[in-house]
């Protein structure tokens, strides 16, 4: 009866690390849930300066082709609004224009590391390359995130990917979306984004808040969506450079 039981346990214990995934496939998993053929969303980013001042920006978001075209509208308050951003090839490519002056701009590699509109995000933070593609990938364990148990995946990136000297991101084990992010500069941690507010829609894990968080100087971004909208038909014309000046 005892060497049954041991057996059971044996093949208990066996089941339950044949069922764990490898990071490639976790990675995997997260990437078929937040990178999409395409989208349309509308909504806020609210920052909030170290000094106390918060500022209100709305938009309009594009995407298309697992996210490697993106484009951000904004559409209010006045002083901000037709400026466009448009992020080719995985955010490689950048592109922006703003009606002040009638103007396309390519900005070059080095200015993924810029704060967009003063926002704690970067361009970089922006683009949503492939996972798997952009870094060497490194599965740490399990961890709980606001009482959801995730896998910690530490990411450093490879020479196509973000400036980053590393990235921490936590995924829910069950529902594969990213709910925290650590950001790593020379080693240092700078910047956390948190993410809530998950839904599912449209067969789909979304996180529609996401708050970035400078740690070195206390500054704080809110990105978030109102409405989402996927799969809905986009010409590819809107992710060129000629529709930038387009009212």
């Amino acid at each position: 009866m005892k060497k049954l039981i041991l057996f059971l346990l044996t093949l208990l214990v066996g089941s339950l690390f044949a069922a764990d995934l490898t990071v490639g496939e976790i990675i995997k998993k997260v990437d078929a849930n937040e990178r999409v053929e395409s989208s349309y969303s509308t909504g806020k980013q609210i920052i909030e300066t170290t000094t106390g001042d918060t500022r209100t920006l709305e938009m309009e978001t594009y995407s298309k082709d697992m996210n490697d075209k993106q484009l951000m509208v904004y559409t209010s308050p006045g002083r901000v609004k037709g400026d466009k951003i448009l992020l080719l090839d995985d955010g490689n490519e950048i592109w922006y224009f703003t009606p002040k002056t009638d103007r396309v701009r390519h900005l070059a590699s080095h200015a993924r590391k810029r704060k967009v509109q003063g926002s704690d995000f970067s361009y970089d933070d922006l683009s949503a390359g492939d996972l798997a593609k952009e870094n060497d990938c490194k599965l740490l364990g399990k961890d709980n995130i606001d009482g959801r148990e995730c896998y910690k995946i530490e990411l450093i990136p490879l020479p196509n990917g973000t400036h980053y000297s590393k990235m921490i991101v936590w995924a829910d084990t069950e529902r594969f979306v990213t709910l925290r992010i650590d950001y790593y500069e020379d080693g240092d941690l700078t910047k956390r984004l948190k993410m809530t507010n998950v839904e599912f829609i449209d067969d789909r894990w979304v996180a529609k808040k996401m708050v970035m968080t400078n740690l070195l100087d206390g500054g704080q971004t809110v990105m978030q969506i109102d409405t989402i909208e996927f799969g809905k038909k986009l010409d590819d014309s809107l992710f060129t450079t000629n529709s930038l000046k387009r009212h």
